[in-house]
């Protein structure tokens, strides 16, 4: 018997995502931008621009998007196995958030391009090629922490091979969800947000398609994600506001 209903993972992992995206760009560079006397030009799903130049609005999304990662971690470690939709949300949103800023801190530090190269550069001047190693060798740390967690929490709910299941249901449900999302942006050109929104939850989030990996094995007490009617519908409620907000994009400069 299958022990996960795919359409309530799809659900609680659309959930994650747009909580993670909107710590990222709202919660994180947005706040830190009015925080810091500017105004939002542009906040769209994958996108942000502050008329106030400051190098501390570029790290404020990595760092908001970090901690909101290690609190679903420490409130899923201490939640109560009668509670399996939200255990496993809050996996989600820890996967999501660890796979996407470690992913970026190396492809920023590789590339010489995005918000943490642009801190270091804020911080020390020139960012020399030991410096663009340690961020690259940071950025690798957090991703395979994040992989880690992950495999670790899914475990605990499921054997293996659902865990595999609930992991690449969860990928794909997510990557569309920010895809469509990302196609709601009214602005003009199209592609940046697009391709951003991509490589931010789909590309960063693609450990999911090949973790839990390891023997077959089965958690001591496995859990039962059954349909969720209620999921169902806040999800639904929360990606129309979602894309229809943050999606279409928000900001002086539409």
């Amino acid at each position: 018997m299958q022990l996960f209903d795919r359409l309530t993972v799809a659900a609680l992992a659309i959930i994650a995502m747009c909580t993670v995206t909107f710590a990222h760009e709202a919660l994180g560079h947005g706040s830190a931008c009015l925080a810091l006397g500017g105004h939002i030009t542009l906040l769209t799903s994958s996108l942000f621009r502050c008329d106030l130049r400051s190098g501390w609005i570029e790290p404020a999304g990595p760092a908001v998007n970090l901690l909101v990662g290690l609190m679903a971690f420490g409130v899923r470690a201490m939640l109560p196995d009668v509670f399996p939709k939200t255990r496993l949300a809050l996996i989600f949103v820890t996967a999501f958030s660890f796979f996407w800023e470690g992913g970026y801190l190396m492809r920023a530090m590789i590339l010489r391009d995005g918000d943490l190269y642009f801190f270091a550069q804020f911080l020390f001047g020139n960012v020399v090629p030991w410096m663009q190693a340690v961020g690259v060798a940071i950025g690798l740390g957090i991703y395979l922490l994040g992989a880690r967690l992950t495999t670790q929490g899914l475990l605990t709910m499921f054997a293996t091979g659902e865990a595999r299941a609930v992991a690449r249901t969860a990928w794909i449900a997510a990557t569309l969800a920010a895809l469509v999302a990302a196609l709601c942006y009214r602005g003009a050109p199209l592609w940046p947000d697009l391709r951003d929104a991509v490589l931010e939850i789909g590309l960063a989030s693609i450990a999911l398609l090949f973790i839990p990996r390891g023997k077959t094995r089965a958690p001591r007490m496995p859990a039962y994600v059954a349909r969720s009617y209620a999921a169902l519908l806040i999800a639904i409620v929360i990606f129309a506001g979602f894309a229809g907000i943050l999606g279409r994009g928000v900001g002086g400069s539409l």
